[in-house]
């Protein structure tokens, strides 16, 4: 402090030297540093390693509802018990758990349906285990022909709750059940038609060959063509010699008796530099007459083109074809539902074309023994 002190009076190189000796005499502290060595960390942890568990799953490997295989789209008939068989397949049992339980889920109403829960104990065998049990399914109610088929799925679970979880679920385990019941609401008045009719509607849904509003004037159609089909066997309506235009006066007056139909039935309207015989807000009705005898569907082919071009060009996917074989007939005719069925068009087209056989000309059945 003394030498800091007298700066200010330094008025010559002498006066300064001296400065700087009484400022080299004053001891300082001097630092000792050690060179620092890096941590070498400790050795890793010997852990054993076990083997990983087999990944737990439940796989779905058989639903049988009334004794038959659970199909794409399985028909109910509502309010009546019917068994449900199912078969899953268990990967492992977790430690800790009691039962394996496997619960019905559905966005439909509850009070719609009813279908049974399914409650396994740990078997006695090694893993996997192939488990079995029958239950019961009913609906409640019926459904109307152009409702979507209920739609449900199986969740599956142990418990207790603090077991294993969760669990993988594979196989199929979605089932869609329609609950149309055509012995209390027939939609032709023909069983075996109707059936027929239920096919083809599952048929364009599932494929997509038509949105909710064209399938519903397509079943409008199918219900009034069904109806002739049925008729024309029964009570060979189209007795005697037919021809194409007398046919489709015929037809356009079935049609138009459906109130859903009615006016909106047009006639002769335009379609890819043609006219289509009949249309239903965009759905094209195709008739034809032949004196050719129709023996199998494939028979129908020839016409299929036609309808498809008129389909393409209203911007559909779908036809309809009705053909009336007025050929001599020397044996009994056959089911009018096997006479109707699905031709699809050639491609680029793949026109969906609903084709149906109307039998006229039918021999009556005492002349058939002579």
């Amino acid at each position: 402090m003394d030498a800091s002190a007298s700066l200010q009076s330094v008025a010559t190189i002498a006066e300064f030297e001296s400065i700087c000796k009484t400022l080299a005499g004053i001891p300082l502290p001097i630092g000792v540093f050690s060179e620092e060595r890096p941590r070498i960390p400790a050795g890793p942890k010997q852990v054993e390693e076990r083997p990983r568990p087999t990944e737990l799953s439940v796989a779905f490997l058989k639903f049988q509802l009334g004794g038959q295989p659970a199909a794409n789209i399985h028909h109910l008939v509502p309010r009546e018990l019917h068994d449900m068989e199912i078969e899953v397949r268990v990967s492992r049992w977790p430690e800790g758990a009691t039962h394996l339980v496997l619960t019905p889920i559905s966005a439909e109403p509850r009070s719609t349906y009813e279908l049974s829960e399914f409650t396994f104990t740990k078997p006695s065998t090694e893993p996997p285990y192939t488990l079995i049990q029958t239950g019961r399914a009913a609906l409640q109610i019926a459904q109307g022909l152009k409702s979507r088929p209920f739609e449900f799925k199986y969740t599956a679970a142990f418990q207790p709750a603090s077991a294993e979880q969760p669990v993988a679920v594979v196989g199929h385990r979605t089932l869609l059940v329609e609950g149309f019941d055509i012995r209390v609401n027939s939609i032709t008045g023909y069983q075996p038609v109707d059936e027929k009719i239920l096919l083809i509607r599952d048929l364009l849904r599932r494929e997509g060959w038509a949105n909710a509003e064209e399938l519903s004037d397509i079943l409008e159609l199918l219900t009034s063509l069904g109806n002739l089909a049925g008729r024309a066997v029964q009570d060979a309506v189209f007795d005697g010699a037919w021809g194409e235009k007398e046919f489709q006066v015929q037809v356009r007056k079935d049609l138009r008796r459906s109130p859903r139909i009615g006016s909106d039935l047009e006639e002769h309207a335009a379609a890819a530099g043609g006219f289509t015989d009949l249309s239903l807000r965009g759905i094209t009705i195709e008739l034809k007459e032949t004196d050719t005898r129709i023996k199998q569907m494939e028979d129908c082919r020839k016409f299929v083109e036609q309808a498809a071009s008129y389909a393409v060009a209203k911007g559909k996917r779908v036809a309809l074809l009705c053909i009336l074989d007025t050929s001599a007939k020397d044996s009994a005719p056959w089911s009018a539902a096997d006479g109707i069925d699905v031709l699809m068009s050639a491609p680029p087209a793949n026109v969906a074309v609903i084709t149906l056989v109307i039998q006229g000309n039918i021999t009556r059945p005492s002349k058939l023994s002579r």
